[in-house]
């Protein structure tokens, strides 16, 4: 078996069943990673630890830039487009690889805070690493080679963008005194 037979194999998997109610609940999920980004800088700003928000700042838009590039460089069609059985809940018109939640949702992984209590810890795990993800599958808009490259790449990005790199580019910037 080939890896794109593999890739709409395991698609397959997640796509099926397909319910109006669980439909709406994972959208709600894979689309509320833009409210714990900001839940996120409330909580840094709240700790003082405003040089991590610079570092998840840079990081996710230097990364969605990057993640963006290779969608129109490689140009991959969604899944709901190649496949007629493959069954979606959105029509989406930029490319499907990499995949842009996935990337943000390991991201934002990288950037969970250590002080955290454990129970949340694991609840926020479950939730980006693998809710949205799978989610992605799990509504068409993205096959698993998608969701495991933009995955990979969020969590990556931050450490190649390093917090000493995103503070220089907001001081340079924004002509940042203090941080």
């Amino acid at each position: 078996m080939n890896f794109l037979k593999l890739d709409v194999k395991i698609l397959r998997f997640f796509n099926q069943p397909f319910s109006p109610a669980l439909n709406l609940i994972v959208s709600v999920i894979i689309f509320s990673i833009y409210g714990y980004i900001l839940a996120l800088v409330y909580y840094f700003y709240r700790k003082g630890r405003k040089r991590r928000i610079l570092h998840l700042i840079a990081s996710l838009l230097i990364g969605l830039a990057f993640v963006n590039f290779l969608k129109i460089l490689v140009n991959r069609e969604r899944p709901y487009a190649m496949y007629e059985d493959i069954k979606h809940v959105l029509t989406k018109a930029d490319p499907s690889f990499p995949s842009a939640h996935s990337f943000t949702a390991l991201l934002c992984f990288y950037f969970l805070p250590k002080d955290f209590p454990r129970w949340l810890k694991l609840l926020l795990t479950i939730y980006l690493v693998f809710l949205i993800p799978i989610g992605s599958m799990y509504i068409g808009i993205h096959f698993p080679s998608d969701v495991l490259v933009g995955g990979a790449l969020g969590f990556l990005f931050p450490k190649v963008v390093s917090e000493s790199f995103s503070v220089k580019i907001f001081k340079k910037i924004f002509r940042l005194e203090r941080f």
